[in-house]
């Protein structure tokens, strides 16, 4: 199967390091809608910090699923930039996770994906570290929208470099779990 890959990066002075949503969508069709993708991060707009931008973009890539190849690239219309709506500073290094579940099994394991929405504006969270009730309902909104926005996938890659056992599901829910999330890196 193909997929669309889209690649949603973020910037601003509350961003540390390189920061980017990788996304996928079925690409057998039609490509991914930027601006249905947009409207999915505006949702989420109003949790973070004012210096946020998260840049949608009008391209990407087609990749077919087994391998990984690059088959070719998809335009669309719509993309440009989201921005933070709040004044506050961020927590550095820590956000939400938007949780994605397939019906696929890899390896008797169901095939799952995550993308972290990071950083969140302070007041999105609890004196205890959980996500307030405010940032539960946007992540909330963003994975909605995300679903409606087109066929979304997570891509299982191939396995060994060359290899040609990657495969992709379709996401048929999302949920957010009401704690402060990071991504680790071997980098760290």
């Amino acid at each position: 199967m193909q997929l669309s890959r889209v690649v949603v990066s973020w910037s601003g002075p509350s961003v540390k390091g390189l920061a980017v949503n990788v996304l996928h969508f079925a690409g057998d069709g039609a490509p991914p809608d930027p601006a249905a993708i947009k409207t999915a991060y505006a949702a989420i707009g109003s949790i973070l910090p004012g210096d946020v931008r998260v840049t949608i973009p009008n391209s990407g890539e087609v990749i077919e699923d087994t391998t990984g190849t690059l088959l070719s690239v998809w335009t669309g219309t719509g993309g440009g930039v989201v921005t933070g709506g709040l004044t506050q500073t961020a927590a550095a290094g820590v956000g939400a996770c938007a949780s994605w579940k397939t019906g696929g099994i890899i390896n008797g394991r169901t095939l799952r994906g995550r993308t972290f929405l990071c950083p969140l504006a302070t007041s999105s969270y609890e004196t205890d570290g959980t996500l307030s009730p405010t940032a539960v309902t946007g992540v909330t909104s963003f994975i909605t929208a995300m679903m409606a926005s087109g066929p979304l996938a997570v891509w299982h890659r191939p396995t060994t470099n060359g290899g040609s056992d990657g495969n992709s599901y379709g996401v048929i829910a999302g949920s957010v779990r009401d704690r402060a999330a990071y991504l680790s890196s071997r980098r760290d």
